[in-house]
């Protein structure tokens, strides 16, 4: 299968013309991320399904994560939690986030912001308050803030 990379947002309309008066509404962003369920050392997160320190996980700047689904839970524990966050403030994205069992999970960080983050963020891992063992993989949700909700066809004056 072909790849497609680019460097704007995905907007939609929602099938009518551009020009129906309706705002473009910004699509969602995912990746398949994996980390470590028992670290207490905040480490950073690896794109893809094994844990893999060559392969960070960095959201973009005007990221806004919503939301993490387990594929494969923590060992042990049907309650384990981990924390997301960056390498500066590990919560800042979850905090006990239930990584025990597969299911989905909301993202209730202080970073988790309608105007989403300031910068380019790696994310980081550590367990929360209730160990897991082994590995967690995961899809990993987020969008874009999209302040001017102008069509793309409008550029700067």
């Amino acid at each position: 299968m072909a790849k497609s990379t680019f460097q704007g947002y995905v907007r939609t309309y929602g099938g009518q013309d551009r020009n129906s008066g309706v705002t473009p509404g910004t699509l969602v962003a995912s990746e398949v991320i994996t980390f470590l369920s028992s670290t207490a050392t905040a480490t950073a997160v690896s794109v893809g399904a094994t844990v893999n320190a060559n392969a960070p996980f960095v959201l973009p700047q005007g990221a806004i994560p919503t939301n993490f689904i387990v594929l494969t839970a923590a060992g042990t524990s049907a309650t384990a939690t981990i924390n997301l966050g960056s390498a500066a403030n590990v919560t800042s994205i979850a905090q006990n986030l239930l990584v025990g069992a597969k299911g989905a999970a909301l993202m209730t960080g202080s970073s988790v912001v309608g105007t989403g983050l300031p910068a380019n963020t790696t994310v980081f891992a550590n367990v929360g308050s209730t160990n897991g063992t082994g590995n967690v993989t995961g899809v990993f949700v987020y969008t874009f803030a999209d302040q001017t909700a102008q069509p793309g066809e409008i550029g700067p004056a």
